[in-house]
Formats: C-alpha cells, structure tokens, sequence
C-alpha cells in the first residue's frame, strides 16, 4: 500500500524531535512566551489563522500548566578556597619582569633598585608630605603592614638594629666585646631588668607585642614606625599593653603625618622613650627630661627652641652615602652593645679643635692645662637642672602600706612607692667624675651576676688615670639596694609585672620569694630559697642640658679655678689624686 506523499516543512519551523511525549509537551508548554511570539511573526507557520489560534490556546492552557516561578533555593555550600594569585608589580618595576634590573631601574643611581626609584608622582602628590597626607586619607591606617607595603625593605634592615632586638655586639663592655648582649640581659639599680617584666618595659620598644620571651624579632611587622615618626605630637603607646598603641590615639591623623618634617624624628619622639627611661620623667639619666622637647638655651644650648633649637637626630643620626642617601636605620649613639650603628657626632664634629675655639678667650689657659678634661665636664656643670631626678632607690622599703605617702619638700616628688620601695630625689645635681676611655663594666643575667663585694657596681667606667687613652668625663651616680640571693650572691631578677613571667608579680602579691622563684624559672638564674637586699650603685654618663657658655665651670678662667678646686667639688680619690692638687695632692 502505498503512503500518503510526504508534506513538505516549511523553511525554519521549529519541529519536535521525536522523544517522550510528556517531555515534548513540557518543552511545549514551558517554552517562552516570547520565543513563541518570534515564531508566530517570523515563520511560515505564523501565516495560517489555525494555526495561530492552536497557538494561542496551547500557550494558555501552557501558562496555567507551567505555573509562576518557585522562590530560590538556598545556597550551597562554600566551595574551597582558590590559589593564591599571582604577585602584583612593584612601582619601580618599569619593565615589568619581577626583577630588579640594575642600572635600568635603579632611578635615583643609589645602586639599589626600591621604592625610592618610583616613578615620580605629578604634582600635588610629588612630596611625601602630600602623599602620605592623600594616601591615608583615602586608605585606612592597618598597622606596620600599611607601612611596609611601600617600604619593606626599611622593615628588613631596623629589625636589626639595637633599637629593635635591645641587643647587639657588645664592643664597649669589658670582657664581652665578641659577645651579643644589651638591655635584654642587662641587670640595673633601677627597674632592675627586662626579663618576665617585658609588658610593661616594651612600653619602650619600637615594636609591637613584646609581652614575653616568645616575641618573634624576625618579623617587620612588629615594628612600631609611628612611635619614632609621628609628627603630629598626638601618638603614644599603652601603659600595659605590650608596647601596642595607647586606644585614644587617632592612628589615621599620626600616619598622616609621618612624612612632615622629611619624615625625621622630632625630639618629641625620641625623649617619650629616652626621658621615661627608669619609671618616670628624668629619673633614670638626670640629663635627659620632657622640658627639653621645648626648652631655652639657658636649659640646654643645643635642644633650646631659643639656641640651635636642635633635633636629637642632628648629632644621634644614621648612616649615610656620599649623597646623603641613608644607609640604615641604625641610630648613633649606642654607649654599650651595637655601637657601630648610626652615626654619631663628636663635640669637635661641629665645633673644632678645643684648643682652637677657646684661643684668645678667658678659658685659654684653663683648656691649655687640663688636656684629659672632656668638654662636658665643664659644659655640662649640673644636670636635672629644671626637672628633679632620682638619685637613690631603696627597694628593701617596698611593700608597705604608708599613708600619707611622704614627699620630697623641695621638688615636690614622692619619696615612697609601695611597689618600688624609697626614694631620694636630687635637683640641680654635680655629676661625679670618673675617667673613661670608652669601655664599661656591666652586670649581667646569667653571665657574670655573681658578686664578691659591695656595693655592687652594676655599671660604671673602668679605665683610670694610668690610662693615657682615657679622659675625664661626668657621670650621674646612683645608689640604693636590690634583692639579691643570699647563698650563692646572686643579683637576681624579681618577677614584678604581668602574669607573662609567672602567676606571682610582686607588683601583685607583694611577696619576695615567689617573686623570684617566678623570676628564677623564667630567667634560669639559680635561687637558693634565700634572699637579702644589697648596696648597689651604678654610674650613667652625662651628655646633655649643655649650659650656655658663661655657666660653663672656670668661664672666668683663673678666677674659675674654685668651680672645681674648692673643698667637697671633686672626688679626687676616684680620680686617682691622694688630695685636691691645690692641697698637695698628686697621683701616684
């Protein structure tokens, strides 16, 4: 039989393929709308009226079949994080390799290709000081890390400098000059050491998060950058919170900042530390105060915002190359361990040959004659001349509840803590004279802090006057007692703050012997059980409140001879004379 003659598809309609019916309708029914509504006006298929009318019945009985979308299911779960993407450019990178390509983009020709060889910014944001005011402006401050975004490599080089570790090579130690050590290990008569009291002292670290012995020295980003370029006047760091910002300050404003000044510390900076040192404002160094931040020449000829108005950095500066380009972030002036750090301005630096600059003045005999005098003995006649400073402290009186507390009647300072024992106070003080060629004796943990006599000298100069190489120098001398054990003589380290060193701070029991157990176990200083307070004393050499010269001791040249000659003026047996050599004194 034959079939019918197959019809003829008209060009482009759209056609079932054969499959399950249900499928084929739900394709039907479910179709788009508007997908249909193209088929209609541009098909062959929309050209016949029933088929038009089969259309439109078939998509609504489909509308009502398909029905409105269902709500969206829940999302799925998270899926695993993807790799790392690729490093991004560095700014100095013009070629666009990942490699430092010498001399092409060594911009600036240091020799070293870094951000200073950036291509220069269009003006306003050519200067640091708009950049950085701009950049944090528009970005937010997120710790060191905002800072070593653009100058890592800064980052690498100060986690080795003293300032940093508190430790270095110990060139100017006796004894220990190969050796590594420094306030890490230094034991003193004043907050006695660092060890188990870290939370509190690394209020005095340029760093972040030093509160125990697990702090990690290695890693820039615990590098504080703020505490020593602030230049808004406002940062400072918390008193117990491991040297982190005090939470008042506006870290946005301080890193605003930064780059003012060229970015060079002020000497607001430096003295929040350095005039702190000691538990309080010029208690430890007698010559080093807040009031130097904005004093008078009459204070201090150098740091005197009415004399040479000076920044500690102009003499205590870092090293640098022939262009002045800066080598490292070492600072000059390190008197114990990292000496080679930094570079440091000698008095002759700036102001010539001695014998040169008093020549033709009432002085020129005076210098001519007294040749191992250094100049601050005479320029320097008295320290903590406008702010009191310590001069002895009794740590056998600690824990003892007095009230009223006593005060000094003269500077107006408390002569007790119960945490910290009895205090004298000096004002107006006649540093001691020692002579010193540079070298020092130190005690220190678990190196050499057993003791054959008292007092025990915790630091002092060692050199005398059979040295030729050593000269005259002022010193402030500092006395008191300190617990040490009494068995084997040990000066020990007392656990005083924060539950970092132990579960006992004396600062909270007010208990000796736990204190030190804690402090012996942390430390591995050995304690017998048994302790005794100690004599101790230690000399700290003097260096600043530089008087102008008509306060200078002997200005008025022979008639200036009592300054020092006078009875009770001079220790003379520290200085190797039997008597005053106007009495007939002489050195052996």
């Amino acid at each position: 039989m034959s079939s019918a003659p197959a019809r003829m598809r008209p060009k482009d309609a759209p056609r079932i393929q054969d499959g399950t019916p249900a499928i084929a309708g739900v394709l039907f029914f479910c179709f788009p709308l508007s997908k249909w509504m193209f088929v209609m006006e541009n098909t062959m298929l929309g050209r016949f009226p029933k088929f038009r009318i089969l259309l439109v019945g078939l998509l609504a009985a489909g509308l009502v079949a398909c029905g409105s979308d269902g709500s969206d299911g829940s999302d799925g779960a998270a899926g695993s994080a993807g790799a790392d993407g690729s490093n991004g450019l560095s700014c100095w990178d013009t070629n666009q390799n990942g490699v430092a390509d010498l001399p092409d983009e060594d911009i600036n020709g240091d020799g070293v290709v870094d951000v200073n060889d950036c291509v220069v910014l269009v003006p306003p944001l050519s200067d640091p000081e708009t950049l950085h005011k701009v950049y944090f402006t528009d970005n937010t401050y997120e710790g060191t890390t905002s800072c070593l975004d653009c100058h890592g490599k800064v980052g690498d080089d100060f986690i080795t400098t003293g300032h940093f570790t508190w430790s270095g090579v110990a060139s100017n130690v006796e004894g220990y000059e190969a050796e590594i050590h420094g306030k890490v290990d230094f034991i003193n008569n004043f907050c006695i050491a660092v060890p188990t009291n870290e939370g509190r002292c690394s209020q005095c670290h340029a760093g972040y998060g030093l509160a125990d012995a697990t702090y990690d020295f290695s890693n820039p980003k615990n590098v504080d950058c703020l505490v020593c370029h602030d230049q808004s006047g406002t940062y400072k760091k918390g008193l117990t919170t491991a040297g982190l910002p005090d939470p008042t300050v506006d870290l946005q404003v301080v890193a605003q900042s930064v780059a003012d000044n060229s970015g060079s510390p002020v000497r607001q900076n430096c003295l929040a530390c350095h005039a702190a040192a000691g538990g309080g404002d010029n208690v430890k160094h007698g010559d080093l105060s807040t009031d130097l931040v904005a004093t008078t020449r009459d204070y201090d000829v150098h740091m005197g915002t009415d004399g040479a108005n000076l920044d500690c950095v102009a003499c205590h500066g870092v090293k640098r190359g022939p262009d002045g380009e800066m080598l490292s972030h070492g600072i000059g002036g390190m008197p114990f361990h990292s000496v080679e750090e930094g570079a440091m301005k000698q008095c002759a630096d700036c102001h010539g040959d001695r014998a040169s600059i008093h020549a033709g003045t009432a002085a020129q005999d005076l210098v001519a004659n007294h040749q191992r005098l250094a100049c601050q003995v005479c320029h320097v006649p008295a320290i903590a001349r406008k702010l009191p400073t310590k001069m002895e402290w009794y740590w056998e009186d600690a824990g003892q509840d007095i009230d009223p507390i006593p005060v000094d009647p003269i500077t107006g300072k408390p002569t007790y803590d119960k945490k910290k024992g009895t205090f004298v106070w000096g004002l107006n003080v006649r540093p001691e004279l020692r002579f010193h060629n540079g070298m020092t004796q130190k005690i220190m943990m678990n190196v050499n802090d057993q003791y054959v006599s008292t007092p025990v000298v915790m630091s002092a100069p060692v050199a005398d006057y059979t040295d030729l190489d050593a000269m005259i120098y002022p010193f402030k001398k500092m006395i008191g007692n300190q617990v040490a054990d009494a068995n084997n003589n040990t000066m020990l380290v007392p656990h005083l703050f924060g539950m970092k060193g132990g579960p006992n701070p004396y600062w909270a029991k007010y208990d000796w012997d736990l204190a030190l157990q804690d402090g012996a176990a942390y430390t591995g200083q050995t304690y017998s059980g048994a302790y005794e307070f100690v004599p101790t004393e230690m000399y700290l050499q003097v260096n600043h409140e530089v008087a102008p010269k008509e306060m200078a001791l002997g200005f008025g040249g022979g008639s200036g001879c009592s300054d020092c000659h006078d009875a009770g003026q001079v220790d003379w047996n520290a200085l190797g004379w039997t008597d005053n050599p106007f009495n007939g004194g002489v050195q052996p």
